[in-house]
């Protein structure tokens, strides 16, 4: 199999993620080990090891603050890349915001260790306060086809908050929604002007709790103690070639290490991440035979389907053509949280 990898971001980690992934280590041994690493790695910076979060018996704020959140993820991710089978080709890696951090490690550009502690050191920041805020606001209607009446709205409210003197703009493009951030009176303003939506079960717009404004110019501050802290990181040309947030490849035998240093660590943190670029380059460019979606979770699972829409690759054009096709035997997008998807890709 020829796969595109997606690796997660924020939010992943949620309430039916809980205990996976001592679950997965005790069914693996080659999963076990990774978790064994970044409970090793979190202990040497005096944090709670992964492994004792994952096994609590509920959900709590200590597992949705960013130091924790991170390297939760973080493992997740890196357990299920770990239980690839051999006849597994990675041919492309991507990522959503912080799921750029451990596209890193998936690609080669980091190993694992050095990727692992760059994503939970980048989540750590947050320990000292949440900057601004982020608003999620749908773009595509109930079949998941774009909606230019909302796309007009979320223009609207941006030019009038901006027009206000107000600080806020796109953080995430992310398939069929975007996320939008600024400081908080700007969020308040956004919410306020977008217009009420309904999307399956959600009411739209809301906030997402616990997030900074990320991808905005009010991160330069994280960008500079993130130059200071991880500047020294040994990164090289990946493995497998590696897709940023503006949907620029870095190719194994021409990237430069510094260039994917200074995106890394100035222009993703401060800028929009185009999430919707990047899985439209691996589909145009790469043409993986599936998408895969390391865990925990599977939550990019319908922005990526929202881009497969968008694109009409293989004749997907709305929501029913493609949980049609995800129902077949050959399913285009494989989320490594779902067992009968995992032995697609783990062989297990």
């Amino acid at each position: 199999m020829r796969a595109g990898v997606v690796c997660a971001g924020r939010g992943s980690y949620g309430r039916t993620e809980l205990g996976s992934l001592r679950k997965l280590a005790a069914g693996d041994a080659r999963a076990a080990a990774v978790l064994d690493v970044a409970d090793g790695l979190r202990a040497a910076a005096g944090r709670t090891p992964v492994s004792e979060l994952d096994g609590a018996e509920r959900l709590g704020a200590v597992h949705l603050a960013g130091d924790n959140a991170a390297g939760l993820i973080a493992a997740g991710t890196f357990m299920d890349l770990a239980t690839f089978a051999s006849n597994v080709q990675v041919i492309a890696v991507a990522g959503n915001s912080m799921g750029f951090y451990t596209a890193l490690g998936a690609s080669g550009a980091l190993d694992l260790e050095e990727s692992f502690r760059l994503a939970d050191g980048m989540g750590s920041f947050q320990r000292e306060g949440v900057i601004g805020g982020q608003v999620i606001y749908p773009l595509v209607d109930d079949a998941w086809r774009r909606d230019a009446e909302a796309a007009s709205a979320v223009a609207t409210a941006l030019h009038t908050v901006r027009a206000e003197g107000l600080c806020a703009d796109w953080s995430i493009q992310l398939g069929g929604q975007c996320v939008l951030a600024g400081e908080d009176a700007a969020l308040k303003r956004l919410l306020a002007l977008l217009p009420p939506r309904k999307l399956g079960t959600r009411d739209y717009p809301f906030q997402l709790l616990g997030h900074s404004a990320f991808h905005t110019a009010l991160m330069e501050a994280t960008s500079a103690r993130a130059r200071q802290a991880f500047g020294a990181l040994p990164f090289k040309a990946p493995r497998a070639p590696l897709i940023d947030g503006r949907g620029v490849t870095f190719a194994p035998l021409s990237a430069a290490p510094a260039a994917i240093r200074e995106y890394t660590l100035g222009h993703q943190v401060v800028r929009t991440y185009d999430f919707t670029a990047s899985v439209r380059v691996m589909l145009r460019e790469f043409a993986p035979d599936a998408l895969v979606l390391p865990g925990p979770g599977e939550s990019l699972g319908g922005a990526v389907a929202q881009v497969l829409i968008a694109e009409g690759w293989q004749g997907l054009h709305s929501r029913e053509d493609f949980l049609r096709r995800q129902q077949s035997a050959e399913p285009i997008v494989i989320s490594m949280a779902r067992p009968e998807q995992r032995v697609l890709v783990s062989g297990a």
